[in-house]
C-alpha cells in the first residue's frame, strides 16, 4: 500500500468522524428543541412588552385573552373566566 493511500484514507476517516458527530450534535438539538406556544408571535410580530431590560425576548409564561366579536366589557363577570379557554 503506498503512503498517498494511507494518507488518503486516514484523511477520510477523520473527515467522516468529524462530520459524523457535527451531523449528531445538530440532529440532538432537533430533536430535543422544544417551541414556546407562542414562537409564531415572537418571531412575526413582537410586541415591546414581550422584551426585558436588556432589549432580550422574555420566553416566559403568557396568557392569551380572545374576544368574541361585539363583546361589552361592561358585562365582565369574572365566574365566566376557565383556565382551558373554553
Amino acid at each position: 500500500m503506498s503512503n498517498i493511500a494511507v494518507v488518503f484514507i486516514f484523511l477520510s476517516l477523520v473527515l467522516g468522524f468529524v462530520a459524523g458527530w457535527l451531523t449528531s450534535e445538530r440532529y440532538i438539538a432537533f430533536m430535543t428543541h422544544i417551541e414556546h406556544d407562542f414562537e409564531e408571535l415572537f418571531e412575526k410580530n413582537p410586541h415591546p412588552e414581550l422584551f426585558d431590560e436588556d432589549g432580550e425576548l422574555d420566553r416566559g409564561d403568557y396568557m392569551m385573552i380572545t374576544f368574541e366579536p361585539g363583546y361589552d366589557p361592561e358585562t365582565f363577570d369574572p365566574e365566566d373566566i376557565t383556565e382551558d379557554g373554553a
